[in-house]
């Protein structure tokens, strides 16, 4: 039975999470899963800013930030599209089969479709195209509604004909009843209690996964991730209210902290059920689920966010820097940043500069170059009050600037923030992978990488760190582990452990 490995990216989620999860809700699939599975610290290498927009394509492609240079979602021009491959492109070029359900960096569709099982990209996607074709139904309805609401849950944004197109495809593509039943009770429930609202983002992570499993269920790739973000943004959100104690001084509001107290346990019940489910359609098929978050989340100081500057209109702000239509493209990305590819290098430049004249209640308009041509625009500015903003002097009313003040109505900004360090579980259902939990140093999650691929019996760069033994023996098939150790003792190698038995983990 060759090996698979299906990825599940539970981003940002800690142990701490986890473990606080386990304790309130002892029958769920995670607390019955964690005495047989191996528990990983991982340490997320990047040097740069940490966010998933470069942390997941460190684990993609084993390397650090500073080697594959990617900055910003959609990013095309760096020297990891040319140097540093992704591990789908590796497993691929090695004849395996493999599979991707919304993982960040993984637009635009492969360029060589021969061995791709499925594929739909990241939900900041400029395009919908997916395999197979009938996916590419769901991937353009679930791209609108996110970037209707990638800062806070907003009504509308998506028209009648790509919602109809979709529930056209809807069970063929793999929606259950069961998520049909929550997606119109969330709704239901939401008009009678608005701040249940939040919630809708646990419906649109779960409607992605359910199209993810389907796709993996019928096709079983050597090598599948399957992208889970909504425990992430409610941990950004929530976590003073769920964690109140990890502050000096917390400064939500006690009303605002009962209010939401619940919103990250009720995201990982939406995770529990998707790793049951998971764990179900691998049974029997030799896989192994990773669960793996790339980077970790913590508490930090903060304030009530009671409202937040937007570019509601791009091309009215852009002509503010002389800027045509024509000169650059928008695309997809999580606001309030916003992601431009100019025509050319001069035009950057000319952008660049001109912004700077641009002064909005006393702050020029932020400007991070990606590459010679794209980059990122940011207006960060809360609680603030102003009606007007100056360009080379002038007044300019705010109405006509294309910017927004616009009210946050859960008044949440960030109450936690990105850390390197990260946990991974290592599940198989047939196996007790418990030993591994003795290996309690950090492992890098670029060494993780390395030991998929190993795995898999996919070449593993030099360039990449050298993949821990117990990780790849855990993960591979009974008869590569009794393969590896007749080697290693044949060669006289430091021994490889493994457990004298594997019980079965308990249905």
């Amino acid at each position: 039975m060759d090996n698979k490995v299906v990825v599940l990216e539970l981003n940002e989620v800690p142990w701490k999470v986890i473990d606080t999860f386990v304790e309130r809700n002892p029958t769920s699939t995670f607390a019955r899963v964690m005495g047989k599975s191996g528990r990983i610290n991982t340490l997320l290498p990047d040097t740069g800013q940490l966010h998933p927009k470069t942390s997941w394509q460190t684990f993609h492609r084993g390397v650090p930030d500073h080697t594959h240079g990617i900055r910003e979602y959609n990013q095309l021009q760096s020297a990891g599209h040319i140097n540093n491959p992704t591990m789908w492109e590796l497993a691929q070029k090695a004849g395996k089969r493999i599979g991707c359900g919304a993982s960040i960096g993984s637009w635009p569709l492969p360029k060589d479709s021969s061995n791709v099982d499925f594929w739909f990209a990241d939900p900041f996607a400029p395009d919908p195209e997916s395999i197979p074709a009938k996916v590419t139904a769901f991937q353009r309805f679930n791209t609108l509604a996110v970037a209707r609401s990638s800062r806070q849950v907003r009504s509308g944004g998506v028209s009648r004909e790509v919602i109809i197109d979709f529930l056209k495809n809807a069970l063929s593509i793999g929606i259950t009843p069961s998520t049909a039943i929550k997606t119109i009770h969330q709704i239901v429930s939401e008009r009678f209690h608005r701040p249940l609202s939040v919630r809708r983002r646990n419906i649109q992570a779960l409607m992605s996964f359910d199209v993810a499993l389907k796709q993996w269920k019928t096709t079983q790739p050597h090598l599948s991730s399957i992208f889970i973000n909504h425990v992430a943004a409610a941990m950004h959100r929530y976590w003073a209210a769920a964690f109140p104690d990890d502050y000096q001084t917390n400064k939500m509001p006690a009303d605002w902290r009962e209010t939401y107290k619940e919103e990250i346990n009720a995201a990982m019940l939406i995770a529990d059920g998707m790793l049951e489910r998971t764990l179900k359609e691998v049974e029997g098929t030799g896989a192994s689920v990773l669960l793996l978050g790339s980077m970790g989340q913590a508490g930090i100081e903060h304030e009530p966010t009671f409202n937040q500057l937007i570019i509601k209109d791009i091309p009215a702000f852009m002509s503010l820097a002389g800027m045509s239509v024509g000169d650059y493209e928008q695309r997809p990305g999580m606001e309030p940043e916003y992601l431009l590819v100019f025509k050319t290098k001069e035009l950057l430049d000319k952008f660049e500069k001109d912004s700077q004249s641009i002064d909005i209640n006393g702050k020029m308009p932020e400007v991070k170059r990606a590459s010679d041509t794209e980059c990122s625009l940011l207006v960060d500015q809360y609680n603030i009050e102003f009606d007007s903003v100056s360009v080379n002097g002038r007044k300019v009313e705010l109405e006509s600037t294309g910017l927004h003040i616009e009210k946050i109505e859960d008044i949440a900004g960030s109450t936690a923030q990105h850390t390197p360090e990260g946990a991974a579980l290592l599940i198989h259902p047939d196996r007790d992978l418990s030993y591994l939990n003795a290996n309690t140093e950090f492992v890098d999650v670029c060494a993780v990488t390395s030991a998929i691929l190993e795995t898999l019996d996919v070449p593993v760069p030099s360039y990449m760190p050298k993949a821990p033994n117990h990780l790849v023996l855990a993960m591979q098939s009974e008869t590569q582990q009794k393969s590896a150790l007749d080697s290693a003792r044949t060669e006289k190698a430091p021994a490889l452990k493994t457990p004298a038995s594997q019980p079965t983990v308990p249905s």
